[in-house]
């Protein structure tokens, strides 16, 4: 599925329920609390644990999305339409690691938006997989973390803006830890959200509050 499509399962299953029990803030600290659990099943050096996490954090971020009103897909692809934001590579960037980067990205008109969850692993496999290989998982992971923390920032100023593009970041980064260890996101999340709830496997989630 498209990652609009994903964010759009999501709504569907716990958007009424998610705007009922919860405020855009606490769906924030459930995608904090869903990464701390990838915190410990890397600490562990525990693949099973990292993997049964994906989703979970997958899902509350795409839920975050749909109560911050964020598109998802059209955040990610504004920043990265195929190529290297900051250099304008296709593939094989090594500029992720400079210390200084343009303030103006470089756009691709030419480039598609991917059409699936695993087009988006390819793309950002293609275009960082080499510097990705070189670098530790930990580095990659609190990467991720750095950039959640600037959605933090900037939801809390209100800046919807800035909170796009560092979502757009945060989501390259949780495909980075996924292509460095090879799982296929897609497969994952679907694993566990084929569609309805993860807990009650209702269409419409009638879970208690969590």
């Amino acid at each position: 599925m498209r990652l609009n499509n994903y964010q759009k399962m999501l709504e569907g299953i716990y958007g009424e329920k998610n705007h009922r029990d919860y405020t855009a803030s606490d769906a924030l600290l459930h995608v904090q609390e869903e990464a701390a659990k990838i915190d410990e099943g890397l600490r562990k050096d525990s693949r099973e644990e990292i993997i049964k996490a994906l989703p979970f954090l997958f899902c509350w971020l795409l839920s975050f999305c749909n109560m911050a009103g964020i598109n998802a897909e059209k955040a990610v692809w504004t920043k990265y339409q195929g190529i290297c934001p900051y250099c304008g590579k296709k593939q094989h960037c090594m500029c992720i690691s400079a210390e200084t980067k343009p303030k103006a990205w470089i756009n691709n008109p030419q480039g598609t938006v991917p059409a699936s969850l695993m087009d988006w692993q390819k793309m950002f496999q293609r275009i960082y997989g080499r510097i990705n290989k070189m670098s530790w998982t930990i580095q990659i992971w609190l990467h991720f973390h750095e950039e959640l923390g600037e959605i933090s920032k900037e939801f809390r100023l209100g800046n919807k803006i800035k909170m796009e593009e560092e979502f757009a970041d945060c989501f390259a980064w949780l495909i980075a830890l996924c292509n460095k260890l090879e799982i296929d996101l897609s497969e994952v999340v679907w694993n566990t959200y084929p569609g309805v709830c993860s807990h009650c496997k209702e269409k419409k989630c009638k879970c208690d509050k969590v």
